[in-house]
């Protein structure tokens, strides 16, 4: 009998969390009959995660928890642009709010958490790499 692989069953259970949480927020906001759809999305985006986990693919070893070095610099970069890209769209909205004279403190509330966890990331990572003996990483 096969067994589940507890790492294939990580992104499929943060996604029934998330899902659960957003039809809550829907179900306060909108009423039960708005929460179900949002509700079964998740629960249908859940069922794919799993089955795309155990497909013999890069993007399946990801959402899998079985990622080689390869994979893992494939999902840094990943997330690296991910953040640039949320870093410029918060730039961008930061610029339309000044001109249009509205509230700022969403964009730069975003920066923020950006900018400091850049600064803890360097802190954290940077750290390691010194105790490893490597003062010049990347060299």
């Amino acid at each position: 009998m096969k067994s589940a692989n507890p790492g294939r069953l990580a992104a499929p259970a943060i996604m029934i969390i998330g899902g659960t949480g957003l039809a809550a927020a829907v179900a306060v906001g909108q009423g039960w009959e708005a929460a179900v759809p949002a509700e079964a999305l998740a629960v249908v985006a859940a069922i794919g995660y799993y089955v795309w986990g155990g497909r013999d693919s890069d993007f399946g070893a990801m959402i899998g928890r079985r990622v080689d070095e390869r994979q893992s610099l494939l999902r840094m970069r990943a997330q690296s642009l991910g953040g640039l890209a949320g870093g410029l769209v918060a730039l961008i909205g930061y610029i339309v709010a000044v001109a249009l004279k509205d509230p700022v403190w969403p964009f730069v509330l975003i920066l923020g958490v950006q900018a400091i966890g850049f600064i803890v990331g360097l802190a954290i990572y940077g750290a390691q790499q010194r105790s490893l003996g490597n003062p010049f990483p990347g060299v």
